[in-house]
């Protein structure tokens, strides 16, 4: 493949593949930076078109240099035409540059748009046919909004997988659900396999609206669910967490409650209503036990307040 390097102006390159490339303002900001303190240190890459140069790697470069308002920038053109393109502007940052979403996206175009076969694809882009069919049935699966909110980093990138296995129906409320409680993909891809196995929509209502109780109860343990407030002393701290794990009880109790016990027989019901008559007398127990621990710490909390006005 031939390549010159010659100067080109910003404004007139052809940005028809930039929507294979995801820019943050941080790394534009980053770019800029490096830009003003030490200057282009390597060429962008274009190809020629007829009268116009399309630019093939360099988008934050070339982005950068607009904010900067520069007139010039220095560049290497190639001579290749079509599909190559694509895998070219792939193969120039295989090792770090491009997110699942992005690489689903330029799959799909080199299969949908410029009608390779999935193997054709994957010898193109030096990757694996199962590599490629994964990709492309994840980006297949995800609505366009999702694709969306997954280039813009309004969601983790790891949970592009997991979210490819809902209908897309369902996947604007499980987005929401990610954005709005912050979750991490770890725990993006916990609360989606819990509610592909939900077997009701009372259910995955529950897991949309209150997705941190789901995922402390799921979880389960202390690394995951138990996290203390740094305020509390340590003695205390044991104390807290058997209470959580009653509220954590509680919830899964009342859930089942109402789908997983019907059609028992007069004997299965009274020991069932035996076991429950125990459950509520043990509970209400320890409920009021810990109220009366509390109820020494406020009265002194209130003494020591007094004290202090009567001093003042």
């Amino acid at each position: 493949m031939s390549m010159n390097i010659f100067k080109v102006t910003p404004s007139e390159l052809d940005l028809r593949f930039k929507k294979f490339r995801t820019l943050s303002e941080g790394s534009i900001k980053a770019m800029v930076r490096s830009l003003e303190k030490q200057g282009q240190l390597t060429p962008i890459v274009i190809c020629s078109d007829g009268p116009c140069f399309v630019l093939i790697d360099g988008f934050k470069r070339h982005r950068a240099a607009q904010v900067l308002g520069l007139s010039s920038l220095m560049a290497a053109l190639i001579c290749c035409k079509g599909a190559l393109l694509k895998a070219h502007m792939y193969l120039l940052n295989k090792k770090s540059g491009f997110s699942i979403i992005e690489e689903g996206m330029l799959i799909r175009d080199l299969v949908e748009i410029d009608g390779l076969q999935q193997v054709e694809v994957a010898v193109m882009l030096e990757r694996h046919k199962s590599w490629v069919s994964r990709r492309l049935d994840m980006i297949r699966r995800l609505s366009p909004q999702i694709v969306e909110d997954l280039k813009l980093g309004l969601i983790p990138p790891g949970s592009a997988q997991a979210l490819a296995r809902l209908p897309q129906c369902n996947q604007a409320d499980l987005s929401a659900t990610i954005q709005t409680h912050k979750l991490q993909a770890k725990e993006c891809k916990l609360l989606i396999d819990l509610w592909c196995k939900a077997e009701n929509e009372e259910g995955k209502n529950f897991l949309i609206k209150y997705p941190q109780k789901a995922l402390e109860f799921a979880m389960g343990g202390e690394d995951s669910a138990e996290r203390i407030d740094p305020r509390i002393p340590a003695k205390a701290s044991g104390w807290l967490k058997s209470v959580r794990c009653l509220e954590r009880v509680a919830a899964a109790v009342r859930l089942k409650s109402k789908h997983q016990i019907e059609n028992v027989d007069d004997e299965v019901q009274k020991i069932l209503d035996k076991t429950l008559d125990r459950c509520e007398s043990e509970c209400r127990q320890a409920l009021k036990a810990a109220r009366e621990v509390l109820k020494p710490v406020c009265f002194k909390s209130l003494q020591t307040g007094s004290n202090s006005e009567v001093e003042a």
